[in-house]
């Protein structure tokens, strides 16, 4: 992998795990349950979406669950886009899709751990 490669990476997962970190707190704080009642979501629901924000933005800064991590907000940004096109919110949609946007280049960045290269050539 390019060191550019790396840099872009690095670059990309810091900001996204800043950003669902600030994310994380709003909901955790409960600044954001008037917005998640508005969409007739219990504020227990704010709590685990803020949970799980904060489990993703420390999983994409560790190498070995940066996938996974992407994985696992791309749910939870597909949960934003439905929640605010069912909820007549266009502009607002933007958000969530330009977060699906970057965690995918950052999955295209980030070299799987085991190729199949590798693994038909027998080396682990």
């Amino acid at each position: 992998m390019s060191k550019t490669r790396i840099i872009i990476s690095w670059v990309l997962v810091v900001l996204l795990a800043l950003a669902f970190l600030a994310s994380a707190a709003t909901k955790l704080t409960g600044l954001a349950l008037p917005t998640f009642a508005h969409w007739g979501y219990p504020a227990w629901f704010a709590m685990l979406i803020g949970v799980l924000e904060l489990t993703g933005a420390i999983a994409l800064l560790i190498p070995k669950t940066t996938r996974f991590a992407v994985l696992g907000l791309t749910v939870i940004m597909f949960g934003a886009v439905y929640t605010h096109l069912a909820n007549h919110e266009g502009i607002q949609v933007l958000r969530p899709i330009i977060f699906l946007a970057v965690l995918w280049v950052v999955w295209s960045l980030r070299p799987m751990r085991h190729s199949r290269a590798r693994l038909a050539a027998g080396a682990c």
